[in-house]
């Protein structure tokens, strides 16, 4: 058996591109929030809540308690885009211009 990706990549690459462009802001990726225009596609919306679960469940996306529908990536989302958060934040603790 074979598992397609097709579906959850869909829903996965805009999510994942969404939430790095607005880091660390939490933002609205609900169905609706970045699929505008098909919002009737029952099939594709099921796919996109099992998507927001998995990474959700996988610790790549963090639920913002005040909103239902948004989100932030967390350290394995960033690491995704080859950043290491607490590298970054390391090397911003010991540089001579940050310190009070």
């Amino acid at each position: 058996m074979n598992v397609s990706f097709i579906q959850f990549d869909e829903s996965a690459v805009v999510i994942l591109n969404v939430l790095a462009q607005h880091f660390p802001t939490p933002t609205e990726i609900g169905f609706n929030d970045i699929f505008p225009d098909i919002e009737s596609d029952v099939d594709k919306r099921s796919a996109h809540i099992g998507t927001l679960a998995f990474l959700r469940h996988e610790d790549v996306i963090a639920h913002d308690v005040g909103s239902a529908s948004s989100f932030i990536l967390t350290r394995k989302g960033l690491a995704l885009f080859n950043e290491d958060i607490f590298k970054h934040l390391k090397e911003q603790l010991n540089d001579d211009e940050n310190t009070i």
